[in-house]
């Protein structure tokens, strides 16, 4: 079942399930910060806002309540999230 990917001050859009939720972003040119998308770094952390995110493998990051690593989880659900910084998309 596809699920829908909300934005806080952005935009919603429904992922392709194979993608991880950094590569769902990233397919609708979404400029989002991510050092080694493995789940060490931490940096791709994004605000869980509402919804459910299953991980492919546990994150080795310290992840903060609330906050998710978009790099290593797939959507289980419709999702509202928050990006530090806010949405940028990039400019081709």
């Amino acid at each position: 079942m596809a699920h829908i990917v909300k934005i806080m001050e952005g935009f919603s859009f429904i992922p392709r399930s194979e993608l991880t939720l950094l590569e769902a972003l990233e397919s609708q040119k979404v400029d989002m910060e991510y050092q080694c998308r493995e789940g060490f770094c931490g940096s791709c952390q994004v605000q869980l806002v509402e919804g459910e995110v299953e991980y492919f493998a546990e994150p080795i990051a310290f992840v903060a309540d609330g906050k998710i690593l978009s790099c290593c989880c797939y959507p289980k659900s419709d999702l509202t999230i928050e990006i530090p910084g806010g949405c940028r998309i990039k400019k081709e």
